[in-house]
């Protein structure tokens, strides 16, 4: 047998060489499906979204309804809001519920804004270097978009579609999840508009491969795109569309058999064409002509079509059900309930009911574009808000939301501002294993798998096996899920908090574990052995409330880093020795976890 390196060399070169005479098989780029079909023009807008520079309204000179009691818009409100020059859809419909009876929203500090809007566009906390550049551009609106055209901003959203659609690579074919995540990345870079968004996904095998029954699959399209599931008459009828759909499986030529979808030839009777005939959204029939030439020969699926020889028109004609589907005028407005409850973590819409028409008609103004909605929504003044303080009202869009960041974002974090080593977690490919390692070759899988994975954020060690130090770490707080049958879960309780704190031990280096180096949790030009006195004490604890929380100390936190500095034993301390356990405060507190 070759050796570990040179088996690694052999594998990688595989992956670049070896198989450019078998069409569509790159290890670097495995996907292939409809997604591939759509999205390769120019975006569908310009990105150049109004409404980022409103100025703050002063309430109307009204007594503000008692707490409690219904809001009431007259006519001096409705005039009162008329007359803004509001640009902002979300500040034009939240008027009639907030300045205009005399309601004040609780501006929010820039770094508080600069920590959230990077958690939830990017997944992560800024770092002060981009406390410091991105969050200070000239507006606000600057910063979003300056998000919203990084990378990760797209990682995040198809890491969200990711947990809705259940990728495993042993449910479907990983070639189809990875067609299926470009797509999802395609959207969230303006390349395409929901509704065809919408179309393309209701036909992607990724989603007919995961759902045994065509009922199954219609309901699907209706909760994932209308918010609700179908009545009886609306599943069996919209069914019927899915009624070609078959599960199987098909031979890799170098993975071996993985699971994906066919089509079975139905309905070509005119007696039975009433089996895939919709009548609930007009008459809709979905058919496919045979074409004996491309069907299946043997097995299983004899007489079938294996999805991976559908031609363009044919995808067209079986993303029928999305198009029904994104006709509805309830698909654009579930598209903004849930964006609303994405980054506000409330059903805003419910309560102020104008804020839904003018985000639905903003986001129709440009093609469906959904950066489109996501900036109207982190530009307005009921996203930046404080979730600090009180204003003295109970009412939801008067002050800031609160959430709990997702479980990669937390360890990402840390990973960034610490530089603490640890992999990743790849949401297109749950079980990278199955191609990689002693199991997989036993297998028979070929080299060609080893360099599908080596172009993946998996990482594959010496010893030819996938690092899963990430992964079992995310798993056991709720993320980077396996999704064999539900996703990810979010919960605090007493294991997560002891998992999380012997994570962030291991981080900082407390007891016995050697952590990070000293650097990022000093000052610059601060050394480790500096004596500990007040100073020294005040500034690695403001130097690391900035980095890993992007604020200041309050002076409470001073006094009690001043309290440590005078307390530390044995004495004399150094700046090192009172850095870790600092690190090891902020780190494990709640203000790491929501934001």
């Amino acid at each position: 047998m070759a050796t570990s390196k040179a088996w690694w060399l052999v594998a990688v070169g595989v992956g670049l060489f070896g198989c450019n005479d078998i069409r569509g098989m790159d290890a670097a780029d495995p996907a292939r499906g409809p997604g591939q079909l759509v999205g390769n023009g120019a975006p569908v807008s310009d990105g150049a979204f109004r409404g980022g520079g409103d100025l703050l309204p002063a309430p109307a000179p009204v007594t503000p309804p008692a707490e409690g009691t219904t809001i009431d818009c007259g006519a001096d409100c409705t005039a009162y809001c008329s007359g803004l020059p509001l640009q902002n859809p979300v500040n034009v419909g939240v008027c009639e519920a907030l300045w205009g009876v005399g309601l004040q929203v609780q501006p929010v500090n820039p770094l508080e804004a600069c920590r959230r809007v990077f958690a939830d566009f990017l997944g992560r906390y800024p770092t002060p270097g981009e406390v410091s550049t991105v969050c200070a551009l000239p507006t606000w609106g600057d910063t979003v978009r300056t998000l919203q055209s990084m990378d990760e901003y797209a990682l995040v959203n198809q890491r969200r579609w990711a947990d809705k659609l259940l990728y495993n690579n042993r449910a479907v074919n990983f070639e189809r999840a990875f067609d299926m995540d470009d797509l999802v990345g395609k959207a969230y870079r303006g390349l395409i508009s929901w509704d065809q968004f919408a179309a393309v996904t209701s036909a992607h095998p990724v989603l007919v491969r995961r759902y045994d029954t065509a009922d199954d699959r219609a309901a699907f399209m209706f909760k994932t795109f209308l918010g609700r599931p179908p009545y009886n008459n609306e599943r069996s009828d919209m069914a019927r569309l899915y009624r070609l759909w078959n599960n199987g499986y098909w031979e890799h030529p170098h993975v071996g058999v993985v699971p994906d979808a066919f089509i079975e030839y139905a309905c070509l009777d005119p007696a039975t064409t009433g089996e895939c005939t919709s009548i609930v959204w007009g008459h809709n029939v979905l058919t496919l002509e045979p074409d004996p030439k491309r069907a299946v020969k043997s097995g299983d699926q004899e007489g079938m079509l294996w999805a991976g020889k559908l031609l363009p028109h044919e995808w067209e004609q079986l993303q029928l059900p999305g198009r029904i589907i994104a006709s509805q005028p309830a698909f654009w407005e579930y598209a903004v309930d849930e964006a609303i409850e994405q980054f506000l973590g409330y059903p805003l819409s419910i309560e102020s009911p104008r804020v839904r028409h003018e985000l639905v008609r903003y986001l129709l103004e440009y093609n469906g574009d959904i950066r489109a909605l996501h900036y109207a929504i982190a530009t307005s003044f009921v996203y930046l808000q404080s979730s600090r303080g009180d204003n003295g009202s109970s009412r939801r869009w008067t002050y800031g939301p609160m959430k709990q960041i997702a479980v990669e974002g937390w360890i990402d974090s840390i990973h960034h501002t610490t530089a603490y080593p640890i992999t990743a977690c790849d949401h297109r490919l749950p079980h990278p294993e199955d191609y990689v390692g002693q199991d997989a070759e036993e297998q028979g899988v070929s080299p060609w798998g080893f360099a599908l994975i080596n172009n993946t954020r998996w990482r594959i060690n010496e010893e030819r096996e996938v690092e899963f130090d990430y992964r079992n770490l995310a798993r056991s707080l709720g993320g980077c899920p396996s999704n064999e049958v539900g996703g990810r879960f979010t919960t605090v309780s007493v294991l997560n908090t002891a998992v999380q704190e012997a994570f962030v031990a291991s981080v900082c280096g407390i007891g016995e574990e050697r952590g990070v180096d000293l650097a990022p949790l000093l000052p610059p030009g601060m050394s480790g052995d500096q004596f500990l006195d007040d100073a020294t004490a005040e500034g690695i604890v403001a130097h690391q409330l900035a980095t890993f929380l992007g604020r200041s100390p309050t002076e409470e936190e001073l006094e009690e880093a001043r309290f440590a500095a005078t307390s530390c034993s044995p004495a004399p301390c150094d700046a090192g020795t009172f850095a870790r356990p600092v690190c090891f405060a902020t780190l494990s507190s709640s203000e790491m976890l929501f934001y």
